[in-house]
């Protein structure tokens, strides 16, 4: 395990660890020798390594694990980590944990919560949705998973936060209206983001998996879903589409990614539980990384906005 982390290192500290490189680019000195500028990750930050003994070899390349020697120097106010030594780590040595943040929530009482519900449902949807959430490995992808890239949620267990909270959100909107067919919004809560297990990547970096570029979690989740009815002759076909309809219009608009709009009212509550709990997630994450006692935050380009911090007494 991992025992130096970005957030603890201060000036004048030895550093020898594993690293991430997120980036690297050749530089000259004033003299016209290379050197080299890294930018080194771990769950809790980034920091900026600098080589300058490059060895004949050119060192180690981007998007690589690497054990990193070196000591750490403050220049205009900020850290850098001045390289002495660097070589390649063994994928058997690293922790992804310890690379890509993540949620402090308790993500295995999260998913048993989902586990549970989805097992509670009326049949046949009980059978559709404990088809994944019954599935070792569906249940460590999704447990994992982020819910973004960098909207809202984006770290390991993004996702599984995400649709609890949803969940609990429908469920409190269940109670105030008992016509809702609340096993069929449930359903829709945990099946909606599905695709996301597969649309991104989460052990080296956060970001989108090449079928996640080319299909998106919605079209990703749909495939998903078909095939596990393909595989239940008798389940009904128009509570079938029922389902494929809520994740395919819970985005609500097509320039939001949906080819449909909610046309049914346990649709358009799902479609209005995920925006809101991406907007609460959106604003919550901008207060945690902006300057403590301050009055604004920085623009936020999903929200198009800045947020205002301040709360009053």
């Amino acid at each position: 395990m991992k025992k130096q982390f970005i957030n603890s290192l201060r000036a004048g500290d030895d550093v020898a660890g594993i690293f991430y490189i997120v980036d690297k680019e050749t530089r000259k000195t004033r003299e016209g020798k290379d050197f080299f500028v890294f930018q080194l990750r771990d769950r809790t930050g980034v920091i900026k390594g600098l080589q300058f003994d490059v060895g004949p070899t050119g060192g180690v390349p981007k998007g690589a694990f690497a054990h990193v020697h070196g000591r750490i120097s403050e220049y205009n106010g900020r850290l850098n980590l001045k390289i002495d030594e660097i070589w390649l780590a063994k994928e058997s040595e690293v922790d992804y944990h310890d690379y890509l943040p993540q949620s402090d929530r308790d993500v295995e009482g999260c998913y048993r919560k989902l586990q549970e519900t989805a097992r509670s449902l009326r049949e046949p949807i009980a059978a559709l949705l404990t088809s994944f959430y019954d599935n070792k490995a569906f249940e460590s992808q999704f447990k994992l998973a982020p819910a973004g890239v960098r909207a809202h949620h984006p770290y390991l267990g993004g996702l599984c936060i995400h649709t609890y909270d949803m969940l609990i959100a429908g469920q409190g909107i269940c109670e105030g209206d008992p016509k809702i067919d609340r096993d069929l919004l449930y359903a829709g809560i945990l099946l909606h983001d599905i695709g996301k297990i597969r649309e991104y990547e989460y052990t080296r970096t956060i970001d989108n998996t090449d079928e996640g570029k080319m299909l998106g979690h919605i079209t990703i989740g749909v495939r998903m879903i078909e095939r596990e009815l393909a595989r239940m002759p008798e389940f009904p076909e128009r509570l079938g589409w029922k389902l494929i309809h809520m994740v395919i219009s819970h985005h609500g608009f097509m320039e939001f990614g949906s080819p449909r709009k909610p046309i049914f009212l346990e649709a358009e509550i799902l479609h209005h539980l995920d925006n809101l709990d991406a907007k609460r997630a959106m604003y919550r994450e901008l207060e945690a990384r902006s300057d403590k006692g301050a009055r604004w935050s920085e623009y936020h380009p999903y929200l198009e906005r800045d947020v205002y911090l301040q709360r009053e007494e």
